[in-house]
């Protein structure tokens, strides 16, 4: 066989096998006494520190070089409340603030073509009225568009098809990428995107009078037949915040509400197998919270965790 020959073979290889990359899971955490941002891979394995400073919500890009996501400027006061939307490279490096307005603004999300960044913020807010919308602006030219009038809008959601935004208000919403068209899907909370764009994660959190949490509860929302599915979670479970993880998978950042064991009532980072019901314990630090997590990789087929804890549910029960 010729050198020709063996080059076509290898090429022909390379095209029909899919390219897979390392899938990435950013997130919050406490660990190390700092409020800081963590890169891991999505077994669990290769925890990096992202950030020195705190942050909150990271999200993706589309092309995984970067991550968006809201903190405190360090120049601001304590009081009132000043939160702004940042990026940073994926490795770390050319942290800088986007936008400028000295308000709350929190919840970033990009359009699929990395051209722009919707986000929640109070900048129309005054006094004695409390008030939050969706906003959108242009990473390149820094327009910015107004896409809600509402009395509260917040977490943005942005369809990867690049039609859609869902956030939540009373109940999750759905409108036009360009702010037409609104709709009310369900109650609920943090929506997030399957990656076909046919389906919306969020959960549902139940309170008793003293507005304790009772327990949580997470539906797949499919917007094309407008059907619901449950996800079973037995138990008292407290869900901060979920998203897709491929199309088989979600992440839960949540923590079982163990009354006999408070000391196991913190946030960890789970996977859960939508088809088997299998859920794995990614993070597992003691007395620390893990939250706030997005999830990337070229590949959207569900990536199976090796060497973590695996969690049943008769554990939980015992």
């Amino acid at each position: 066989m010729n050198s020709k020959r063996i080059i076509r073979y290898c090429l022909l290889i390379c095209f029909l096998i899919p390219t897979l990359t390392d899938a990435k899971i950013v997130f919050k955490s406490y660990r190390d006494g700092n409020r800081s941002l963590y890169v891991m891979d999505d077994d669990g394995s290769n925890l990096q520190r992202l950030t020195a400073s705190p942050g909150l919500w990271p999200v993706w890009s589309p092309d995984g070089k970067q991550i968006a996501f809201n903190a405190k400027p360090p120049e601001v006061p304590n009081w009132p409340q000043i939160y702004a939307i940042y990026i940073i490279n994926s490795d770390g490096t050319d942290e800088h603030r986007l936008t400028n307005e000295d308000t709350f603004e929190s919840h970033p999300t990009w359009s699929p073509d990395g051209k722009d960044i919707a986000f929640d913020s109070n900048r129309l807010d005054h006094p004695g009225r409390e008030k939050t919308d969706i906003w959108r602006i242009n990473l390149e030219t820094k327009e910015l568009q107004r896409l809600t009038r509402t009395e509260w809008a917040v977490y943005p959601a942005w369809s990867p098809d690049g039609k859609y935004i869902a956030y939540a208000g009373r109940g999750i919403h759905l409108m036009n990428a360009d702010g037409r068209r609104h709709q009310q899907l369900w109650l609920g909370a943090h929506p997030r995107w399957s990656p076909d764009s046919q389906s919306l994660v969020y959960s549902v959190t139940i309170h008793d009078e003293k507005w304790n949490v009772i327990r949580s509860n997470i539906f797949i929302h499919n917007i094309k037949d407008d059907k619901r599915k449950f996800i079973n979670l037995p138990g008292n479970w407290s869900v901060h915040g979920v998203c897709f993880m491929g199309l088989k998978q979600i992440l839960i950042a949540g923590r079982h509400l163990d009354k006999e064991n408070p000391n196991r009532e913190k946030y960890d980072i789970y996977s859960y197998h939508l088809v088997t019901g299998g859920m794995v314990n990614l993070t597992n630090t003691p007395a620390i919270d893990d939250f706030s997590m997005d999830w990337i990789s070229d590949d959207v087929l569900s990536v199976s965790p090796k060497g973590k804890i695996t969690v049943t549910w008769g554990k939980f029960k015992q």
